[in-house]
């Protein structure tokens, strides 16, 4: 396996992959963890992960595995220390598939699928602030009973832009089911899904490798038809970022993974019957304590300003993609796109994109996602429960799954 091979001859501040093997062929749970440069917060996840094994399923075979994206602020070296307190085997692999947490992502997959026994793998980032021990039986128990667990977070109302006004609608319109946190990154996955994505098509999607990874996870689970639940986990805690100056290279990973996950599963989606949205399962006990989402600051000003220089920047690219009557609309909207516009924005952009696979348009798609968000902070500006907001964006795009499927078999 070359894989193996890699991990076997990396060495370093690492493990032994033959001790990380051995560890994993007795678990029955697996807690895979992505790293990178998180040294000041990964043992607080690390230790709320063994806490939550410890209480709610005392002495359950269960390992850690840290695949740790060749961090330079001694992540390694810290959770190596740490572990010498815990009961749990907790182990540290380097990320040597891609410079993303896709590629930390496969590595824990690939590992567990081949060399271990273990009836469920639950995904958890390494910089929250927010996870208590109550998570470990929610996404664990979850997995047991349906199959694959997405998160459902307490976020605040300018948090989860990308999920909200892309990931969610989306993904929501091609399969019917309204999943709230289909990128969340902390998941949980039955042995039967672990296998499916081991197996998965990894390679014709690139984006999968960073930060698409998790839409990716999510859109595989879907088209293999395994049953989607969601968790309650209460707050997210991460660092907050300004849509407007931060998250660009997500923003486009992401999308582009979207864009393509609906490609290669086009037989799942564009054949499913569709007549509304159907609510996932809900699982909510044990039930975490109650913490506030920390608020997150934005720039109205800084957002008009990225909207308006997309209009400049991608006229060409925009011009190709949309329709004459799209463009003009879009153009004489100086002042935000409106949910019906960007619905429709979407679905040509999709078009254009998996016939050419130019990454403009992705990039393109950023600044007029900007021009969605100066019109939403409007929208909910007296408002901190935007609940019935958000699921109206994904009705507008359940409106036009005929224009998406149309797209997808003409291309």
């Amino acid at each position: 396996m070359e894989l193996y091979r890699k991990l076997k001859g990396y060495g370093g501040i690492y493990d032994d992959v033959d001790e990380v093997i051995k560890g994993l062929g007795s678990a029955d749970v697996v807690v895979g963890i992505p790293s990178r440069n998180v040294a000041h917060i990964v043992n607080y996840v690390i230790y709320n992960v063994a806490l939550g094994i410890k209480k709610y399923y005392g002495t359950i075979n269960a390992a850690i595995l840290v695949c740790d994206g060749l961090s330079s602020d001694g992540t390694p070296k810290v959770i190596k220390v740490f572990r010498k307190y815990l009961d749990l085997p907790t182990y540290v692999l380097p990320n040597i598939v891609s410079k993303g947490k896709g590629g930390a992502l496969r590595t824990i997959i690939e590992l567990v699928h081949r060399y271990s026994d273990s009836k469920a793998l639950l995904l958890i980032d390494s910089d929250l602030r927010s996870i208590t021990p109550e998570w470990v039986p929610l996404l664990l128990e979850g997995a047991k009973r349906y199959g694959f667990v997405t998160p459902l977070y307490k976020r605040h109302k300018f948090d989860a832009t990308i999920t909200n006004f892309v990931a969610r609608p989306i993904t929501s319109m091609a399969y019917g089911i309204d999943i709230k946190q289909p990128i969340g990154g902390d998941f949980g996955l039955s042995r039967g899904l672990v296998n499916a994505l081991a197996k998965a098509p990894w390679g014709l999607n690139p984006w999968s490798y960073f930060f698409g990874v998790d839409i990716f996870i999510t859109h595989t689970a879907l088209a293999k038809g395994f049953t989607v639940c969601e968790a309650f986990l209460k707050a997210k805690i991460h660092e907050p970022k300004d849509p407007a100056k931060e998250l660009k290279g997500m923003f486009m990973e992401v999308t582009g993974s979207l864009f393509t996950s609906l490609k290669i599963y086009e037989d799942s989606w564009v054949s499913k019957e569709v007549s509304g949205l159907t609510e996932p399962p809900l699982i909510k006990e044990p039930e975490p304590p109650d913490m506030p989402p920390w608020e997150v600051k934005i720039s109205k000003g800084r957002a008009l300003k990225v909207f308006r220089e997309g209009l400049l920047k991608f006229k060409e690219v925009l011009s190709k993609s949309l329709t004459t009557d799209l463009l003009r609309t879009v153009y004489k909207s100086k002042e935000g796109l409106d949910s019906d516009v960007w619905a429709e924005v979407c679905a040509y952009m999709f078009r254009y994109f998996i016939r050419s696979e130019d990454v403009n348009s992705l990039k393109a798609l950023y600044h007029l996602w900007q021009g969605r968000l100066i019109k939403y902070y409007d929208e909910v500006s007296w408002s901190e429960d935007v609940s019935e907001v958000l699921l109206r964006e994904v009705k507008e795009f359940l409106n036009i799954r005929d224009l998406f499927k149309e797209f997808m078999m003409g291309r």
